[in-house]
């Protein structure tokens, strides 16, 4: 994995940074304390990756303080791939995390996210084939934890190097044949199970043929007695169904006798009606002189509301052309209204014709000044864009000075510490630190020379143009202050101007309103006459229609009599119709009163007839009950024996499952076998103790070359991969390290806390080579936090020299430090600088 961009916004001390690494092999992390290089460079890379990773810090605390957002974006290469990790944080109500994977595709970025966070960070560590603290061991040197490795237990030790050479896969392989194996033996287990019931079942099989037999027999008896109860039922439904006849005639005559009932009845009812139609006809005959003179007075009545109401639509026309006409007056005195306001207006503003010519005047001459105002004002401001782009030009051009005179004084420094340093070594003239301050000499003239000759005539030509312009714009003499002043005077003028203009049609304006008034005047007067005219009107019809009401209710109380004198020929004629008609029904009633008594005396000789019919339903209910239940038993019996072939068939078919059962269990337990050799291999002591056996030696190579330049060949790294045990014989598994000097080997607790470091340094990037060659994901990145602080001015340049060498090993090198005498040993150096917007970062 190699990094190339880092976008960091809100994040612990840094508010904004955008850090472009792609250029970068080995560089110096330069900047003052607190200003956020750990956190860009150590925390940032992590945070993006794995989230969570400030044991006793929450992802809230990350956010800078003051802010409610925070977000990393982590660009790097893996593979031949591009990737970039982008986690958020928001503090707003309960808190808030994003986390996206994306890698680009020719020039668009596309999602590997799954839908989880949790499942997300599965898919990066699953991509970079390590968690966090194997990241972290094998790739950085935290600032005070240069010892995370070898500080760690023997046991830790071991497992940080397994992680690394990628053994973790074997725990898996071991996890997934044990399961295999357990999966193998349940159904192993259960084929055997399975046996031992079938095995019971089938001893119940001479059983079930028996019970067949036996059901067959009692099935042809009972079919024997179905045959008898049928024909037995036969003969009582033929005597039934003659008796039913007979019963049905018995209902028919039934039904006929109700219909008699009912008719004569409605006879009976028809004939109190036919009563009352006649008691009434002969009540309206002997009122029939009332009815007429009733009659003849409603007559006169109708003529009289006749009269009356054709005078209704009047009073409404009159009271609509009364509120007309009021609407009108109203509106007319809001007319009036505005036209005296408006002619008040006018009279005043004529009243000052002679003020506002005189402030006309002065508006004239504040606007000239205006004009000759911002003609100055547009050569200053032409003016002065020039001047801003000529003193831009004149700073970039400073800068580029001040950074090539830093840039050589740097070099200079460099080869001078450099030369110093080798001189007071005492090394051969052969060695190869003598022979680099040959070089450094040779080099110093041509760089002191580059420094004095520095070319500063760009620089001074532009500082000269910048003052001719200063100049040119003195003598323009514009006047800023002036100018504002003489503005808004112009503004202020300006509706007096506006107004004084507009004064030569108001007067003309002004008689035609005062004649608009005098029409107003006129009429309003008429409306008034029209109103109290219509008033007048409207009074007397309503006085005429007083008399309306009471004629209307006397009309309604006439009404009943009216309709009675259209009843009186139809009461003579209904008269003569009820009473013939109340004789015919009396006729009708006897001849149906004759009929029932016939019906009924034939209803009692069937009903006698008849009587044995429900003993015969009940012996037939029996009889068909007892064929039922023969039937059911015969269903039962049919049933059974299905029941009992089936069984047979079940049972037949166990025995063929016990005999592929029997089969199938050898092979099964020799595949167990299998697995579980497999089991062993996969183990700890198995293929990962070889690979580990096999890779201490490689780590030792490269952590004694690191070891040997740090130490000039003073130390040696040794590790111990078992240990013999003390309570028994036999040796356990461990990972010890023992260091080694010109007297004696011992363990590194030992050794002083500088020796510790460069050992810890030696072995620290032995295994970030050896994760580099050996485990599934190749980290070519090495950061280191502060680890120069504890050495002394020999070790400094010795550990300087060991990181260069390391270097080559790796795509990116990254020191951070604070001590400004190891800045001259990079060739590149990343500087964080605090500004208003974020932190900036300059590469030198």
């Amino acid at each position: 994995m190699i990094p190339l961009r880092l976008i960091i916004s809100n994040f612990r001390a840094i508010e904004h940074a955008d850090i472009d690494l792609s250029a970068v092999t080995l560089a110096a992390i330069a900047g003052r304390n607190g200003v956020g290089k750990s956190s860009a460079f150590t925390l940032a890379p992590r945070f993006a990756l794995f989230g969570d990773v400030v044991d006793g810090v929450s992802l809230d605390d990350l956010v800078r303080r003051g802010t409610t957002e925070m977000s990393v974006t982590f660009e790097f290469e893996h593979q031949g791939s591009v990737y970039r990790a982008i986690r958020t944080r928001s503090t707003k109500g309960k808190g808030k995390s994003t986390l996206e994977l994306q890698q680009r595709v020719g020039s668009q970025w596309e999602s590997r996210s799954a839908e989880k966070i949790v499942d997300t960070e599965s898919v990066i560590r699953n991509l970079l084939n390590l968690d966090d603290e194997t990241f972290t061991a094998s790739s950085m040197i935290l600032q005070g934890q240069a010892n995370a490795f070898t500080g760690a237990t023997a046991g830790k030790r071991k497992e940080i190097l397994s992680q690394i050479l990628g053994l973790n896969v074997y725990e898996e392989l071991q996890e997934r044949a044990r399961q295999r194996a357990a999966s193998l033996n349940i159904e192993i287990e259960k084929a055997k199970d399975r046996m031992l019931t079938l095995n019971e079942r089938l001893t119940a099989l001479p059983v079930k043929e028996d019970d067949l037999r036996m059901a067959e027999d009692q099935h042809c008896v009972t079919l024997e007695m179905i045959a008898k109860d049928e024909a037995s039922i036969k003969t009582l439904e033929a005597r039934i169904n003659d008796l039913k006849i007979k019963s049905e005639r018995i209902g028919l005559i039934n039904r006929d006798l109700g219909t008699l009932d009912d008719e004569i009845a409605s006879l009976e009812r028809e004939r109190s009606e036919q009563s009352g139609r006649l008691e009434r006809a002969e009540k309206i005959l002997a009122n029939e002189a009332t009815i007429k003179t009733k009659t003849a007075e409603l007559e006169q009545i109708k003529q009289r509301l006749a009269k009356l109401e054709a005078r209704q639509p009047e009073v409404e026309r009159l009271r609509r052309d009364l509120a007309e006409t009021e609407a009108d007056l109203f509106r007319l005195d809001e007319d009036m209204l505005k036209t005296s306001n408006h002619i008040l207006i006018l009279h005043q503003q004529l009243a000052g014709r002679e003020t506002l010519r005189q402030r006309a005047s002065e508006y004239e001459q504040e606007s000239g000044r205006l004009l000759s105002f911002e003609n100055k004002a547009d050569q200053w401001n032409l003016l002065a864009a020039e001047l801003r782009t000529i003193d831009t030009q004149r700073d970039r051009e400073e800068a580029r000075l001040r950074l090539e005179e830093q840039r050589i004084c740097d070099k200079i420094s460099e080869l001078m510490q450099q030369e110093a340093h080798i001189h007071d070594s005492g090394c051969l003239p052969t060695c190869k630190f003598q022979q680099a301050a040959a070089t450094a000499v040779a080099e110093l003239p041509e760089l002191r020379r580059r420094l004095a000759e520095l070319d500063r005539s760009e620089f001074h030509l532009l500082a000269a143009v910048i003052a001719e312009k200063q100049v040119e714009q003195q003598v323009i003499g514009y006047d800023p202050e002036a100018h504002r002043t003489c503005k808004g005077r112009v503004e202020e003028l300006r509706q007096a101007a506006n107004a004084y203009a507009q004064l030569s049609g108001k007067d003309e304006l002004y008689q035609q309103l005062e004649q608009q008034h005098l029409d107003q005047q006129v009429r309003k007067t008429s409306g008034e006459v029209r109103r109290n005219d219509l008033q007048q009107q409207l009074n007397d019809l309503e006085a005429a229609l007083a008399p309306l009401p009471d004629l209307m209710s006397q009309a309604s109380d006439l009404q009943r009599w009216a309709k009675l004198m259209d009843e009186i020929g139809a009461a003579r004629e209904a008269k003569q119709n009820a009473e013939e008609r109340i004789v015919s029904i009396g006729q009708e009633i006897i001849t149906k009163r004759i009929r029932w008594e016939e019906l009924d005396k034939e209803r009692t000789g069937l009903v006698l007839e008849t009587l044995e019919y429900d003993s015969l339903q009940r012996e037939l209910k029996l009889s068909q009950y007892a064929l039922q239940e023969s039937r059911r038993q015969l269903a039962v019996l049919a049933e059974q024996i299905g029941g009992i072939k089936a069984v047979l068939a079940a049972l037949d078919a166990d025995r063929q499952e016990r005999e592929r059962l029997a089969a199938e269990i050898e092979p099964k337990a020799l595949r167990w076998t299998r697995y579980q050799t497999l089991i062993k291999a996969f183990g700890r002591d198995g293929i990962p103790a070889l690979i580990i056996e096999n890779a201490v030696p490689q780590l030792e190579r490269i952590a004694n070359e690191i070891l040997g330049q740090m130490s000039k060949g003073k130390h040696y790294v040794r590790f111990e991969t078992q240990r013999e045990l003390k309570s028994r014989d036999g040796v356990a598994e461990t990972l010890d390290i023992m260091i080694g000097d010109w007297t004696a080997e011992r363990p590194y607790e030992t050794f002083s806390g500088g020796e510790q470091l460069r050992i810890d340094y030696a072995i620290r990037f032995a295994l970030a080579e050896l994760l580099a060659q050996r485990a599934g994901s190749k980290v070519e990145w090495l950061t280191i936090d502060e680890g120069l602080g504890s050495q002394d001015a020999e070790h400094r340049t010795l550990v300087l020299e060991s990181i260069k060498a390391v270097a080559g090993r790796f795509r990116r090198v990254l020191v951070i430090t604070h001590i400004e005498d190891a800045l001259s040993a990079f060739d590149q150096v990343v500087r964080f600088e605090n500004t208003d917007g974020g932190i900036e970062i300059h590469v030198a």
